[in-house]
């Protein structure tokens, strides 16, 4: 936030509701215009939190900082059907000789 924001304060909410999570991040930094945002980092914001079936907003303007809401589903939403399941991962079995 500092490098970014300029902010000197930062607050973070996390709330845990029936169905939904939410955590709000919020700055008195130097604050833009939302509609000529330049860069990458909220389209990727967005499209992660999105393909989690949530929700982002992001409120600001220059001079008065910024305010960015992410809600996501209390529970894990169905997985496209294209998806496989992650493989397990085992650590290798080091050698009785190289134990320390």
């Amino acid at each position: 936030m500092a490098k970014h924001a300029g902010a000197a304060r930062v607050g973070l909410t996390l709330s845990y509701m029936d169905h939904e999570v939410a955590l709000d991040v919020r700055d008195d930094g130097r604050g833009f215009d939302p509609a000529e945002a330049k860069g990458f980092g909220l389209v990727a914001m967005r499209q992660r939190i999105e393909a989690l079936s949530g929700t982002l907003q992001v409120e600001s303007e220059p001079g008065a900082g910024t305010a960015i809401s992410a809600s996501l589903p209390a529970e894990a939403a169905e997985a496209p059907e294209t998806a496989t399941a992650p493989e397990t991962a085992t650590a290798p079995e080091i050698p009785e000789g190289a134990r320390s």
